[in-house]
């Protein structure tokens, strides 16, 4: 892997929050802090959306069909314009490699990207948990693989972003869109071939069911991708 990627075993809890006013903030919310919503960088995407962006304080579950089908590529509008403005973004228990260069075509400052391999479950729903409360970092990304996250740890996950009004994108198998989640925005993600198709599957105050088709990018990882 690029050296210029961080690798940390656990967020920087003793760190100040890292939240800063963004490009295209209003006077009057200067704060990202007050803001409810972060936007996607696909203006259709925020238009589909309630509050007109990926919402702060809660737990976005992204639930894709297969893998490789653009689903992490979806965030890197945001995740480059968090970093580009200083903000630390953690990915943890990712399943492949991260390729150092197609993030850094994205716009990704490699600096501010810290990755996180727990050993186990506990340790990956911990480190989540500690890490989205800590309000050391801009954004979370946090990949399910194959532990098993009950509702009970979904909400202390929910309550956690709250607490560090902390973007969080979750990522868990198609199969669980059936199940119960606390999540405050809920996406099932497939592939039509060209493009990407979003399926709202839960927001409050949005009709369920809605779809938006969105060009495929690249999928930013290495050679060797699958770590388990």
């Amino acid at each position: 892997m690029d050296s210029a990627i961080t690798l940390q075993q656990g967020c920087n809890l003793n760190s100040q929050p890292a939240y800063r006013a963004m490009d295209g903030d209003s006077p009057l919310t200067t704060n990202v802090r007050e803001r409810t919503a972060v936007p996607t960088g696909y203006a259709s995407l925020d238009a589909l959306l309630p509050q007109c962006g990926w919402p702060l304080g809660t737990s976005t579950e992204l639930l894709p069909g297969e893998a490789g089908i653009g689903e992490f590529s979806l965030l890197l509008p945001t995740l480059a314009r968090l970093t580009r403005r200083g903000e630390q973004v953690l990915l943890v228990n990712p399943p492949w490699t991260p390729f150092a260069p197609a993030l850094a075509r994205s716009g990704i400052a490699l600096d501010k990207l810290w990755l996180v391999h727990p050993r186990g479950p506990q340790d990956t729903r911990w480190a989540i948990e500690q890490s989205l409360c800590s309000g050391s970092c801009a954004a979370l990304v946090s990949w399910q693989g194959h532990h098993t996250f009950t509702v009970k740890h979904l909400q202390r996950l929910q309550l956690a972003a709250r607490s560090g009004n902390c973007l969080h994108f979750h990522f868990r198998p198609h199969t669980e869109s059936l199940s119960p989640s606390p999540a405050g925005l809920r996406l099932q993600l497939h592939s039509d071939g060209e493009r990407l198709v979003l399926e709202q599957l839960q927001q409050p105050g949005a009709a369920s069911g809605q779809r938006l088709y969105l060009a495929r990018a690249a999928h930013p990882a290495g050679p060797a991708q699958s770590l388990h």
